[in-house]
């Protein structure tokens, strides 16, 4: 099970996930959202003004361009 830990957010994908291909945003413990690798976008809508920062951190882990 691949994690990074990147600006307080972790950032984790869980081996034979259902698809698409992506990544389990959390905060203090609590799931914020799931980020689609292959599409690009935030699955759940629910991360609001944590987006930016979430993106800079998948960005960092070169996990998106």
């Amino acid at each position: 099970m691949p994690t990074w830990k990147r600006g307080g957010y972790v950032l984790r994908m869980y081996e034979g996930d259902h698809p698409p291909l992506h990544v389990h945003v959390f905060k203090d413990g609590k799931l914020l959202d799931r980020y689609d690798l292959v599409n690009l976008e935030f699955m759940d809508g629910t991360i609001g003004r944590h987006r930016g920062r979430v993106l800079a951190a998948l960005r960092a882990e070169k996990l998106i361009d």
